[in-house]
C-alpha cells in the first residue's frame, strides 16, 4: 500500500498498468485495497456535481483529486504538474471546497504567478545606500498568510491557508524557497529577515513540466501528475 500510495500519484496515463504489474509480480495474490476516503469522495463528487462537471465515468480524476489530499498529509509542498487544460486547477479547487464539506476546514487559496515579475519584486529589496527595506508581493503574502488564525465562534470552522504558485518553475525564483520546501520550513529574505512557516500553511506549484527545476527543488516536493488522458 505504500508503494502505491507513494508511487501512483507521479506516473503518467501509459505507466500506472506497468507498475501495478510490478507490484502483482513482487507481491504475487496479494489485493492491497486503497484507504476509503468515504467522506472526501462524498464531498468530492457532490462539489464536482454542483460545478456542471462529470462524475459518471471521472473516476480517475476523483482519485487524483484524493491523490493530492494523501500527498499533502505527508508533505507540507506539493507540485500538481500535466499540460494545459489536463485539470490541474479543478483538482486543486474541487480539494479546496470538499475540504468544507468533508472536514468543516474553510481553505483559503493566494494564488501567485512567479514569473509575472522580478526576483527583486518578489522577495523584495533592501536600499544599498539608504538601508531601507521595501518588502515583494511574495513576502508581503507570506507574512500575511503565516499570521496566527482568529478563532470561528459563529461557524466552528478551522481554516487552512494555501500558496499556490502557478507559472513556471526555473531556478531563478525557486531556489530561494528551497529552505522553506524541507523541514526547516524557513524563508529567509535579502534583509536578512526569517519567516517559518506554519502548520496552518501548504504550498502548492501548479506547473506545465519540471524541465528548469533542480533535483534539490524537486526532491522537497510531492508530486502529483495530472494526465488529460485521464479526463
Amino acid at each position: 500500500r505504500a508503494l502505491c500510495d507513494m508511487n501512483a500519484p507521479k506516473f503518467v496515463y501509459e505507466d500506472v498498468p506497468l507498475f501495478l504489474q510490478l507490484i502483482n509480480d513482487l507481491f504475487p495474490g496479494l489485493d492491497c485495497a486503497r484507504v476509503q476516503h468515504e467522506l472526501l469522495k462524498a464531498a468530492i463528487v457532490d462539489d464536482m456535481a454542483a460545478h456542471h462537471l462529470n462524475t459518471a465515468n471521472n473516476e480517475q480524476q476523483i482519485d487524483k483529486v484524493v491523490q493530492l489530499y494523501e500527498t499533502m498529509l505527508t508533505r507540507h509542498t506539493c507540485m500538481v504538474v500535466g499540460p494545459t487544460q489536463g485539470g490541474k486547477s479543478v483538482v486543486i479547487e474541487s480539494l479546496s471546497r470538499a475540504y468544507k464539506q468533508a472536514f468543516r476546514t474553510n481553505v483559503k487559496i493566494f494564488r501567485l504567478n512567479p514569473k509575472a515579475q522580478t526576483v527583486a519584486e518578489l522577495y523584495g529589496v533592501l536600499d544599498p545606500v539608504t538601508r531601507e527595506w521595501k518588502d515583494g508581493i511574495l513576502s508581503k503574502v507570506f507574512r500575511s498568510i503565516n499570521e496566527p488564525i482568529k478563532e470561528d465562534k459563529k461557524n466552528k470552522l478551522r481554516e487552512l491557508r494555501w500558496l499556490l504558485f502557478d507559472g513556471d518553475v526555473d531556478t531563478m525564483w525557486v531556489e530561494s524557497m528551497n529552505s522553506v520546501m524541507d523541514d526547516n520550513k524557513l524563508l529567509t529574505l535579502p534583509n536578512g529577515e526569517r519567516m517559518m512557516l506554519q502548520d496552518h500553511v501548504k504550498l502548492l506549484v501548479e506547473v506545465f513540466d519540471l524541465q528548469y527545476a533542480s533535483p534539490a527543488t524537486i526532491s522537497r516536493c510531492g508530486m502529483v501528475y495530472v494526465d488529460p488522458k485521464d479526463l
